[in-house]
């Protein structure tokens, strides 16, 4: 792997089919006669799938100034997340298959199960990645021990809040008293009957019910499905009697989580915190913080804590493919991105991220400031809470079992559409409509 020659090229969604049908899919998805991918300066293409653009980012500023001497080109598919499967299942396997793709928390587990994933250990990585946070190594590890997959992230989840309605509604100063006051979910709901009632019923502790589930899902002692069984953790229940409690007695502002409304309240007076992970601080916090019109913001009034549970929520997995004929290249891709040191020092401080490798977090975190949230350093926060996180609980179930519960139980238990009992055996039905394999009691 020498006297490589950097060459660049993208692709877009729009030039998705032609580029499939051209056969560049990769080492061996090429019509030509000597059965390899090539682009158009005639060399071997390394086909990268990705739903978010940080990949491109990090491979155009930062891998290919560092190996500027490719001998093959690197062509990068940007695809939405919500066609990335649909478009990826299809092909996954055959000689169409791209060489390196990138794998969302939500549908990571998948892959790495599926058998179509390279094993990455005996390229290498295993002794790579010896300073990754053993969670992210967990979520990329099939069930027989092989490692398929690694993220340059972390993701441990937090609760951010607003420091003016902390000190003006519940007379809490700084951070650490927060954490105090917030540390159970009794306590919380406490203080958000304190919210309400100080602000005459004008604020909400929460925006969405999701602000409690998600934590809760990150927490479970158990997965979805274990031996093949569905597996409602006894978490799941506190889950549903706290969010009945938040709706019925006018604590949340009842939003849909993600939706517009529910971004609208993060530079508003209305919300009180939200329950976001790592990357939910640069990618939906500070990005809604001030108005579209500019008529308000609340950048610099927020502050983050651990809140009453230590969680985890998404997170970018990437990964070769079984098939591809250049999987020392994408090896050498993915271990770069995911354990090089240097390079992931260097991408926490350009960009804030919460990087998955404990050597470089122990480096930095001491120094660290966001002044978005009012200069505290919430990376020496989360360099605590991701100790307790149990990736273990993830499943290939849990995108689709997720949804289901939420859809079918959570939500329409929380608005007092039905009792719990109904709530659950709904929940079990839609499971067993979608994985007829499952045994569900």
């Amino acid at each position: 792997m020498k006297n490589w020659k950097r060459v660049l090229q993208t692709a877009s969604v729009a030039g998705l089919a032609a580029f499939m049908l051209s056969g560049c899919g990769n080492g061996s998805g090429n019509s030509g006669s000597d059965n390899s991918a090539t682009g158009s300066s005639g060399k071997n293409e390394l086909v990268v799938w990705t739903f978010t653009s940080e990949l491109s980012t990090m491979i155009n500023d930062y891998y290919l100034p560092a190996h500027d001497d490719l001998a093959y080109d690197i062509r990068i598919v940007e695809i939405p997340s919500d066609q990335f499967e649909t478009k990826l299942d299809p092909i996954l396997g055959s000689k169409d298959a791209p060489d390196v793709i990138a794998l969302e928390s939500a549908f990571v587990k998948k892959y790495v199960e599926s058998g179509m994933m390279a094993d990455l250990g005996s390229l290498g990585l295993d002794e790579a990645a010896a300073d990754t946070y053993q969670y992210v190594k967990d979520v990329g590890t099939s069930k027989d021990g092989v490692l398929h997959a690694l993220a340059w992230q972390a993701a441990p989840g937090g609760f951010y809040y607003r420091a003016s309605m902390a000190e003006e509604l519940l007379g809490i100063g700084d951070p650490a008293a927060a954490q105090a006051a917030l540390s159970d979910y009794d306590k919380f709901y406490e203080e958000a009957k304190a919210v309400k009632e100080k602000s005459g019923g004008t604020t909400y502790m929460i925006s969405s019910v999701q602000d409690l589930a998600k934590p809760f899902y990150g927490q479970r002692e158990h997965g979805w499905v274990e031996d093949g069984k569905l597996v409602i953790d006894d978490s799941l229940y506190d889950l549903l009697d706290i969010s009945r409690k938040f709706v019925e007695e006018g604590l949340t502002q009842d939003t849909e989580g993600q939706s517009e409304a529910w971004f609208a309240g993060m530079n508003s007076d209305n919300v009180f915190g939200y329950s976001l992970p790592t990357w939910g601080l640069h990618y939906w916090l500070k990005p809604n913080a001030t108005a579209a019109d500019n008529s308000s913001s609340t950048e610099g009034d927020w502050r983050m804590i651990q809140g009453p549970s230590s969680w985890f929520w998404g997170g970018t997995w990437i990964g070769a493919t079984a098939n591809s004929e250049m999987q020392e290249e994408a090896a050498q891709l993915v271990a770069y991105l995911t354990t090089d040191q240097a390079f992931l020092k260097q991408w926490a401080e350009d960009t804030g991220d919460f990087v998955s490798n404990e050597r470089v977090v122990e480096e930095i975190k001491s120094e660290y400031q966001e002044e978005f949230l009012g200069g505290q350093n919430h990376y020496a926060e989360f360099a605590d809470m991701v100790q307790d996180i149990n990736a273990k609980i993830l499943t290939e179930y849990d995108q689709t079992i997720e949804t289901l519960f939420t859809d079918s139980c959570l939500t329409p238990y929380s608005k007092g559409e039905v009792d719990q009992e109904t709530a659950i055996q709904n929940f079990k039905d839609a499971v067993v409509n979608a994985y007829p394999d499952v045994q569900v009691d």
